[in-house]
C-alpha cells in the first residue's frame, strides 16, 4: 500500500526525469547546432565511444539502411569525426572509430558537464550512489524495452 507522500514523490520522480529528458535533448541539440551534426550523427558519435564498430553495428544502434549509415559515415569522416579502419581480427571487415574533431567535441562540450556532474555526486554517500547507479540501471532499460515496443507498431495515419 501507498501513501499520498510516497505517490506525491514518484510523481515528482516522474516530472523531474521527464524534464531532464528534455533539458539533454535541448544541450544535445545545441552541440549539434554549434558542430553542426544532426541528430543521427550525434547518435553515431555517442555510440562510438564504445570502442571501434562495423557500420552494421552503428545502422542497427541508430536505425538507418547500410546504405544511409554508409553516408552518414562519409560525411563524418570528411569532417574529421570518425575514420575507418581494418578491423584487426577480421582484414576483410572495416571498423569506424570515433577521430580527432570528435574527441575535441568531446573536450569541449561534454567534459564540462561530466566534470560538474562528477562534483554534484560528490556530496552523496556511496550507498546512495549505489541506489542512484541501480535506479539509472533500471531506467535505462526501461526506456530501451519501451522504444523498441513503440518501434515495432505501426504509424498512425494522418
Amino acid at each position: 500500500m501507498s501513501s499520498p507522500d510516497r505517490q506525491a514523490l514518484i510523481q515528482t520522480i516522474g516530472h523531474t526525469i521527464m524534464r531532464w529528458q528534455d533539458a539533454t535533448q535541448k544541450y544535445d541539440e545545441a552541440v549539434g547546432r554549434i558542430y553542426d551534426l544532426n541528430a543521427s550523427e550525434r547518435l553515431c558519435l555517442s555510440f562510438l565511444w564504445t570502442g571501434p564498430q562495423t557500420a552494421s553495428a552503428v545502422a542497427r544502434q541508430i536505425g538507418l539502411t547500410p546504405a544511409a549509415v554508409t553516408a552518414l559515415i562519409d560525411r563524418l569522416e570528411k569532417r574529421g569525426f570518425v575514420r575507418r579502419k581494418a578491423d584487426p581480427n577480421d582484414r576483410r571487415k572495416v571498423l569506424v572509430e570515433a577521430a580527432e574533431q570528435a574527441l575535441r567535441l568531446t573536450e569541449t562540450a561534454y567534459l564540462p558537464l561530466s566534470v560538474e556532474g562528477a562534483r554534484m555526486l560528490d556530496k552523496y554517500t556511496d550507498a546512495e550512489l549505489e541506489t542512484v547507479a541501480a535506479f539509472l540501471s533500471d531506467s535505462l532499460a526501461l526506456q530501451e524495452r519501451m522504444a523498441k515496443l513503440l518501434a515495432e507498431r505501426p504509424a498512425l495515419s494522418r
